[in-house]
């Protein structure tokens, strides 16, 4: 025991203190046991909750070590500091830090007016809720109370353990939230992996085959809609997506064995275009598109990239189109894009879905920088 100043409890650091990992990994932990699924998750996976958690490690605040953390022990601590990892510079802390007045050197990680975000946002609203924080006694001490008296619990402290691999992490981590979530969250957050719940301005598209995805708001995915809703209606007979990388959903399994089904395939770590559809005619006839929001055009570049694609899969060439797609004609992005575009490649815009052009090079009479003067062949 180290005794501090008269008449207060001495502080134990007999206790060994846990293993210390870095804040770093321990925001990238807090991200692993809170998923995107999970309901409002930015307070708890961001850089305050991954430096408080940071703290009661630091100094051993754990469940069973008889020591104890106020909040000011976070908002007074220094860049400094966090970077004296040892275990005599750690103890030295832990002593030094109940005395009165007491400030390490450096610079501070928060201002004093830090105090109610730390305190009252995460440790009380969110960390103290779900059983992350523990209080000693708190009958006894008034909410704003100044005094030791947190600290973090055990089998969440065991996440954070270095020595862990990711399959003991994986696995400790599904047991934390079991124990520890309510059943209505599990659930909600089951829903939202699975894409059943929305998210606040989610995109529903509808597919060709009657079913429906969802996609997260912006205006790359609002061409996406565009062209899978109206230009395929519009321009394909038989319109068939095999490929959308817009989504939040990684991968579409069904997309992959439909596209291999009329002979196209494609690693799904490849660098694909944001959108690929096909019209079931007879021979099979593939859109390779391109969504240009403010960049990404069918370049000569990516042209040829795109073809790298068709040729491995052996699909004939003179059965694929590459289509950019613009919002407008008018577009900042159209604008910019335009003198950059691949001959012999389409060009639609969602105001105008009935209008289908083509870079027609036996049109093209002037020079590259001039192409706003060539003429367009329209579909």
């Amino acid at each position: 025991m180290a005794k501090n100043k008269k008449g207060s409890k001495p502080i134990d650091v007999s206790t060994p203190l846990p293993a210390l990992t870095t804040i770093e990994s321990i925001r990238d932990n807090l991200a692993d046991i809170f998923p995107e699924s999970f309901p409002n998750r930015s307070i708890l996976v961001g850089p305050m909750a991954a430096r408080v958690i940071y703290v009661f490690l630091y100094g051993g605040f754990v469940e069973g070590s008889e020591r104890y953390l106020r909040p000011s022990h976070v908002y007074l601590f220094t860049e400094e500091q966090a970077v004296k990892t040892s275990k005599e510079e750690r103890i030295a802390w832990l002593v030094s830090s109940r005395k009165p007045g007491f400030r390490p050197l450096g610079k501070r990680w928060y201002a004093d007016t830090s105090r109610e975000p730390i305190r009252d946002d995460l440790m009380r609203n969110q960390l103290l809720r779900l059983g992350i924080m523990k209080k000693r006694n708190p009958e006894r001490h008034a909410v704003t109370s100044s005094t030791p008296i947190n600290y973090l619990a055990a089998d969440f402290a065991a996440l954070f353990d270095p020595k862990l691999t990711s399959q003991e992490f994986v696995e400790k981590a599904d047991r934390w939230r079991k124990k520890h979530l309510d059943q209505a969250t599990l659930q909600r957050m089951a829903l939202r992996a699975h894409g059943a719940q929305a998210k606040g301005n989610d995109i529903l598209i509808d597919m060709p085959d009657g079913t429906r995805i969802r996609v997260s708001s912006g205006p790359s995915n609002e061409i996406v809609k565009a062209l899978i809703e109206e230009f395929g209606k519009r321009h394909m007979d038989e319109p068939v997506v095999l490929w959308v990388s817009a989504s939040d959903k990684k991968s579409y399994p069904q997309f992959v064995e439909t596209a291999a089904s009329v002979g196209l395939r494609f690693d799904l770590n490849a660098e694909l275009p944001d959108l690929i559809l096909a019209d079931m005619t007879d021979p099979v006839k593939f859109f390779m598109c391109e969504v240009v929001a403010t960049d990404g055009a069918v370049t000569e570049m990516r042209k040829q990239a795109l073809l790298g694609l068709v040729r491995a899969s052996r699909v004939p060439e003179e059965c694929v189109e590459f289509l950019s797609a613009f919002e407008d004609r008018e577009a900042v992005a159209f604008r910019k894009n335009f003198s950059q575009l691949a001959l012999n490649t389409l060009v639609w815009f969602c105001t105008e879905p009935d209008l289908l052009v083509i870079l027609n090079p036996e049109s093209v009479t002037a020079a590259p920088e001039n192409y706003f003067n060539a003429l367009f062949y329209i579909i």
